[in-house]
């Protein structure tokens, strides 16, 4: 996938938004719906940064989320966006 990261809204340190950018495209590149991306996402990031994760994936959603202070991004990857954020 060619298509430029847009991160939209995070509160991660440029650390953690680099890793979920990474993540989410290895996620795009090898499944093949928005629900094994998602799933996909939450897996590497609750490995890499232990916490209880969730993680949207779609094309046309809205979301408002409670997360811990430091663990939240919303961005797009071409036409897909990925919210994916921590809770206690």
């Amino acid at each position: 996938m060619s298509a430029r990261p847009v991160v939209k809204s995070s509160t991660m340190t440029a650390e953690m938004q680099d890793a979920a950018i990474e993540v989410a495209l290895e996620a795009i590149r090898s499944n093949n719906t928005e629900m094994e991306i998602a799933a996909s996402i939450r897996k590497q990031f609750e490995q890499m940064f232990p916490s209880v994760w969730h993680c949207f994936v779609g094309r046309n959603f809205g979301s408002h989320v409670t997360h811990e202070a430091t663990k939240h991004i919303y961005f797009y990857i071409g036409q897909t966006g990925v919210c994916l954020f921590a809770t206690a």
